[in-house]
């Protein structure tokens, strides 16, 4: 059965490729995302050795039991070692060097950022890495190139940072914190590692006292040891771990980069499976494919079974044949799309590279990129073939030899069952998360929206068939008899013409859904900042604003308040919710927030969100908040109407309560006196900023409403693309199911031929019938589409969602692209069936 299966393949190729080209784009996107994130962990995973290469031990805060910082590489923790607890370290047995380090939470800016200060918060750019100097390649992880190391108010940079800022030894290097900006001496480069690779981050060091000044902490973060000659790091951790506090460990330089590593790999994690999920679609799209190619070619040979049946060939040998020749085509095309799918990621990295710098290490095909394609690539195909397999090994030799056996025509009793079951249930289920006030009900949506796909997949024939009966009259009139054969070419194998059409199906509902979501997300973005009566917006680049700074907009002329906004998380009966504070003496002139009563009315209490009160809470009960700094009582004295931002809103009074000293400011609203010209006034503070804090930047809310439409459109700019694989699949299984349509019509096409039909007529049917396939399934997918954005953007309700908007310029570019792809797709099988002999056609056995 192998060997007949491979020549079957190899003798007929033309009817299979492109089945194999589907499976292949639909795993190359697996490829491709396992090859690029395998090589930016390698990449991160080399810098991560090389910044702990030379340290024997490390003694640091211990993860497990310190504040949740983000997961973020670049941030700067909290210095708990006092200096006294390095000298206990150096006094462990097995030490030769112990040196505390401390890391500055601080930018160094370009030499020409003078008085003009960044006004962008969203510019972004590489991190600045600021360190104490120790002196010591092994602890600082770098060696000098030029110059020599800093002392007070002088500082080095790395050989590439201090050219690509435009800096030279002897020049003033402008440092910004929260605390302002200072100048400091340039007096030497230094290299990092072997290579200087610091995936684009900008390396600076400062004497111990500037540090700790710019810092604002005398203690410090971290103590790096180096270990005597001959000495067990491990043992040595060990023993260190009795003399350091509690909350801190001590680890070897060797593990501490294996756990580094193993944390960016949680995170690339995500990102496979963004990329699997999509590759699911493209191959469930292909399956469709698939399925009609398996159906026709075992239709096409029947006869051929009839005779193996006849000569001894059992059911199951038959069932067997086709299955293997599915694994044959399916490790083929697995291997095409493994071969796709790291070209694409050497394209993406390479296009990355230019943006950020070069942050990717050896760009290899990991192991797991190649089992997730053939597993994948197989399975589907496999699933895909087994009816088609099933139902050749049923068919009965003799009635298989007959004339008549290709025409059979199974019936669609059973498909329609189940797919109006399913669809029932899909559309019950959607009510349910939508009218039932249940928790979370966009998962309810989402899983009936899956059965209900499914569903109307399998109806589709009983929608494509009168369709194609309905518009016989229209397609005669415009097309002729040509357009009158398309239609009954459809009407005669609807199961066919159905899982065509549903596979364009399944990708443009997919596209409509997200295009609903965006346009609907956009409004929202919209409607907030429309409730906004500040002239501008206050961030910081750097993370939280300075008070200082808002001192500073405060003092001047034309501003009439300034609204700061914090958040921390909180405890309320155990579970743990986002708290905002706010000034809720100001914060209504600067923001209309949906609230009852109005914010200023909050009398010293708390106002709580939808989530809160569907835990039971409710206006007039007194809760209480457990903080990072202490607990609160606080009654509640008016409602939020969307969960969207916090959880809880309290005034700032109450917020310092919480948190104390470590409440800060996220962000902050200005509000001008009536008269005053807004773009000089954000010139004027911006000014008044520069030379303290230059990282503080103002923002009109019509520019980040700009920013935010423009991020969100760049996700559904992604999501399409992604999508396109499985666009592209569809339309390949359009001119598939065509061209395999052909070869079976073969006869029949040829005896139209003899009887007077012109090879243009037989284009033009050929690509009117793909049209109508290609236009319904895009209808069909954008009524679907729609509908089920739609239903999920009322489901989140709870986050800021009012109302729909329908993606009406996309829905029209949708369809004429459809109608274009069906011209596209007929192309290859209308020539070849206008190029039929029509002898050699009338004479076929097909």
């Amino acid at each position: 059965m192998f060997r007949l299966a491979l020549k079957s393949v190899r003798h007929n190729p033309k009817r299979l490729i492109l089945t194999a080209i589907a499976v292949a784009l639909g795993v190359s996107l697996v490829a491709a995302s396992h090859t690029f994130t395998n090589a930016l962990s390698s990449g991160f995973s080399g810098l991560f050795s090389e910044i702990y290469a030379g340290t024997d031990v490390i003694v640091e805060t211990d993860p497990e039991s310190a504040e949740s910082d983000g997961g973020d590489p670049f941030a700067a923790v909290e210095a708990v070692f006092e200096p006294a607890v390095v000298d206990d370290v150096a006094a462990v047995d097995g030490v030769d060097v112990a040196v505390g380090g401390i890391q500055v939470a601080g930018s160094v800016l370009p030499p020409d950022t003078g008085e003009d200060a960044p006004t962008d918060p969203f510019a972004g750019g590489p991190p600045s890495q600021i360190f104490n100097w120790s002196g010591i390649p092994e602890i600082d992880q770098s060696t000098l190139v030029d110059g020599r190391g800093p002392e007070a108010g002088e500082i080095v940079l790395d050989i590439d940072s201090a050219p690509g800022l435009g800096y030279e030894l002897g020049d003033t290097v402008r440092i910004a914190t929260d605390g302002g900006v200072q100048d400091f001496e340039l007096v030497g480069t230094v290299q990092f590692g072997e290579s200087n690779s610091l995936q684009g981050a900008t390396l600076a060091y400062l004497a111990d006292e500037d540090a700790h000044a710019l810092a604002g902490d005398p203690n410090f973060q971290q103590i790096s040891v180096l270990v005597e000659d001959g000495a067990d790091a491990s043992a040595v951790a060990g023993s260190i771990g009795e003399v350091i506090p509690d909350g801190t460990r001590a680890i070897t330089g060797e593990d501490k980069a294996a756990e580094e590593t193993e944390a960016l790999d949680d995170v690339l994690q995500y990102v496979d499976i963004f990329a699997i999920a999509f590759a699911l679609i493209s191959l469930f799209v292909g399956a469709y494919i698939i399925v009609n190619t398996f159906r026709i070619i075992v239709t096409q040979r029947t006869r051929e079974f009839g005779l193996m049946r006849a000569i001894g060939v059992t059911g199951s040998q038959v069932r067997s044949m086709i299955l293997l020749e599915a694994i044959v085509v399916a490790i083929l095309a697995s291997t095409l799309g493994i071969i796709a799918g790291y070209l694409l990621a050497l394209g993406a990295s390479a296009l990355v590279s230019l943006f950020v710098g070069d942050i990717f290490g050896t760009m290899t095909l990991p192991i797991d990129a190649i089992l997730w394609a053939y597993g994948l690539g197989t399975l589907v195909t496999l699933v895909s073939a087994l009816l088609p397999a099933i139902h050749a090994s049923q068919i009965s030799p003799m009635e298989a030899l007959r004339e008549s056996a290709t025409s059979g025509k199974k019936p669609l009793k059973v498909r329609n069952i189940v797919g109006t079951a399913l669809a029932l249930v899909g559309g019950i289920v959607i009510w349910m998360g939508l009218f039932l006030d249940l928790e979370r009900p966009y998962i309810y949506v989402g899983a009936g929206a899956v059965a209900l796909v499914i569903g109307v997949t399998l109806l589709a024939a009983q929608v494509l068939v009168p369709m194609a009966f309905g518009l016989r009259s229209l397609l005669t009139r415009m097309f002729g008899v040509d357009g009158k054969l398309a239609a009954n070419n459809i009407r005669r194998e609807p199961r066919r013409s159905a899982n065509t059409a549903a596979a364009l199906m399944i990708g443009v509902m997919l596209l409509a859904l997200v295009a609903t979501f965006t346009e609907s997300l956009k409004t929202v973005v919209t409607a907030q900042f429309s409730q906004t009566s500040a002239e501008f917006f206050v961030f910081s680049a750097q993370g939280p604003v300075p008070q200082g700074a808002l001192d500073v907009i405060a003092e001047q002329d034309g501003v009439s308040a300034v609204v700061r906004q914090g958040y921390m998380s909180v405890d309320l009966d155990g579970q743990s919710y986002q708290l905002s504070a706010l000034d809720a003496d100001t914060v209504d002139r600067a923001f209309d927030y949906d609230t009852e009563p109005e914010f200023s009315g909050i009398d010293g209490g708390v106002f709580i969100s939808p989530d809160v009160r569907d835990a039971g809470v409710a206006v007039g009960d007194e809760v209480t908040l457990e903080g990072p700094e202490g607990d609160v009582t606080l009654v509640v004295t008016g409602t939020m109407a969307t969960s969207e931002e916090a959880s809880l809103w309290v005034d700032w009074a109450q917020g310092v309560e919480l948190a104390g000293d470590t409440l800060e400011t996220s962000g902050g609203m200005v509000v001008l006196e009536d008269g005053m010209d807004v773009d000089e006034a954000q010139t004027q503070i911006q000014d008044a900023l520069a030379d303290d804090f230059p990282l503080v930047a103002l923002q009109q809310p019509g520019a980040l409403e700009q920013f935010a439409n423009q991020f969100i459109d760049l996700l559904l700019g992604v999501i399409s693309a992604l999508l396109a694989s499985a666009l592209v699949i569809a339309i390949l299984g359009v001119a598939n199911t065509l061209l395999l349509s052909v070869t079976e019509r073969t006869r029949e096409i040829g005896l139209l031929r003899a009887v007077g039909l012109k090879r243009s007529s037989v284009w033009r049917m050929i690509t009117v019938e793909s049209m109508v396939m290609a236009v319904f399934g895009t209808i069909l997918g954008m009524i679907l589409g729609v509908s089920l954005g739609s239903a999920l953007v009322l489901a989140l309700e709870d986050f800021g969602f009012d109302g729909v908007t329908v993606p009406w310029i996309w829905l029209i570019v949708y369809t004429v692209l459809a109608a274009i792809a069906g011209v596209l797709a007929a192309i290859w099988p209308a020539w070849r069936a206008s190029r039929l002999d029509i002898l050699k056609a009338i004479a076929t056995d097909g």
